[in-house]
């Protein structure tokens, strides 16, 4: 009887530390739980907003400190899309051939990125040969948005993308300047590699009995530093991203609130009610450990997806931080959910926006309705003209110039998910389709963008933060 209660105590304790194991890096040998089953398995628990899925969709708000002597900072808030827009992430099984040598071996996980929950073929990249003792840089690549990239027809649709569920093939080309590699038959060895020797992580800033202030619900939270921001972080990102972008995710959010708390506002984020016991440990593994410019926090903002480049705070917000600025994103056509999503309306639906919003009244033949004029940090939409029109007046008596970002945020409440986007008209349906390329605002991080740098590339936590914050550095 002993020997059985003995052999029970552990074979528990066994199944225990198992169900630990797997929640913190992935089920043994790449299988993974079924979205369905994990989503049954949350509701029976009384915790849908809690899976491992990633539901936050970034940063709401921007701040804009005032320079001069008044000490005064304004606040520009993102009214962010509803949840039910957002591109969920799906869990999926991918097979690592054992001919392939990846060092180091991080952030390896269950699930990749892509628009659908299967996975058709295998996924291999094999990492170019590095010299020893070469540091891994940033270099930023605002400069790459080329005339390529701003001189597309204003009323095509990318052919790959004519539906929500298809499956981007196409590659980028190997000779684009600070790009990360992709295709491994042209890519060479990049500045962008990271280190094959990763140093030893240094421990973050005593953050015991640090308390951070945010807005979520309506009203103002308070809590500790590794509350608030695992909170956060399970919120953004849940347990289904690889470890690394988890925990690039843990500092970002954790720079971006004490940034926010020591100007003395509290920044509108969502919170989790819940934390996984995964996310909880990668979480306290960096807690602590900020983002630094010039010795400085920054003002670490980050969005669901970026669109092939990230956006310059300068094009979103009108203040430029060097850090901010548009960076290169080769990943995003090939990993990102978000990446070439088609959402359509009727013309009728298009006239009745502008109108209300605007005050303009459309007439005559659709196709000439919507004008894009010029593209900036790449491929988001600049200047826009609607009717004829480059700007309207609102209801407060101002002066509003037509963007791209006033046209998803104020004339489309948010209907589009980014302002990057493409525009075609069919008469025949009398349909507009927008196919769009990432997911918010686009400034800073891309959370899509970081999971693809930490699974396929094998990037940590600070080479994913210092390739997307330009010029900082992170302890």
């Amino acid at each position: 009887m002993k020997i059985s209660l003995v052999k029970t105590g552990t074979a528990l304790l066994i199944g225990s530390c198992y169900m630990f194991v797997c929640g913190v890096t992935g089920t043994v040998g790449g299988e993974a739980m079924s979205q369905d089953t994990a989503a049954a398995t949350a509701e029976a628990d009384g915790m849908i907003d809690d899976i491992g899925e990633a539901g936050g969709q970034g940063t709401l708000d921007f701040l804009v400190p005032d320079e001069t002597s008044s000490g005064l900072i304004t606040v520009d808030l993102m009214e962010m899309a509803p949840l039910s827009l957002s591109s969920k992430m799906v869990q999926s099984t991918y097979s690592v051939r054992d001919d392939i040598t990846r060092e180091p071996p991080t952030g390896e996980t269950d699930e990749i990125l892509g628009g659908t929950g299967e996975v058709t073929d295998e996924i291999v990249i094999t990492l170019p040969e590095e010299e020893e003792d070469t540091p891994a840089e940033t270099t930023t690549a605002a400069t790459t948005t080329t005339a390529a990239t701003t001189t597309q027809p204003v009323q095509t649709t990318a052919a790959t993308t004519t539906t929500a569920a298809t499956t981007q093939t196409t590659t980028t080309a190997a000779t684009t300047p600070a790009g990360i590699p992709v295709d491994t038959d042209t890519t060479t060895a990049s500045d962008d590699q990271p280190d094959i020797t990763e140093p030893e992580d240094e421990p973050g800033s005593d953050v015991t009995g640090e308390v951070l202030y945010v807005r979520s619900n309506g009203g103002v939270v308070s809590g500790s530093a590794l509350e608030i921001v695992a909170k956060i972080t399970q919120h953004e990102v849940g347990y289904t991203f690889a470890p690394e972008a988890i925990k690039a995710q843990a500092v970002a959010a954790y720079t971006y609130v004490k940034f926010c708390n020591d100007y003395g506002t509290y920044p509108s984020v969502g919170l989790s009610s819940s934390v996984s016991d995964s996310v909880e440990v990668l979480v306290e593994s960096v807690i602590g450990k900020g983002i630094y410019y010039n010795g400085a926090l920054i003002q670490a903002v980050y969005s669901a997806s970026s669109a092939g480049y990230t956006a310059s705070s300068i094009n979103v917000w009108g203040t430029d931080y060097p850090y901010l600025e548009s960076r290169f994103c080769d990943l995003d056509a090939k990993y990102d959910p978000n990446y070439g999503k088609t959402t359509q309306f009727s013309s009728a639906e298009i006239k009745q926006n502008v109108l209300d919003k605007t005050g303009i009244e459309l007439s005559g033949d659709p196709s000439s309705w919507l004008s894009i004029e010029n593209r900036i940090d790449g491929n988001y939409v600049g200047q826009m003209s609607i009717g004829g029109y480059h700007s309207y007046t609102d209801s407060s008596g101002n002066s509003v110039k037509i963007t791209g970002r006033v046209f998803r945020e104020k004339i489309m409440s948010f209907g589009l998910r980014s302002s990057s986007f493409d525009i075609s008209y069919d008469p025949g349906t009398d349909m507009f389709t927008f196919t769009t390329y990432g997911y918010g605002h686009g400034v800073g991080m891309s959370q899509n963008g970081a999971n693809a740098l930490a699974t396929y590339l094998g990037y940590d936590y600070k080479q994913i933060l210092t390739y997307y914050y330009s010029g900082t550095e992170v302890y």
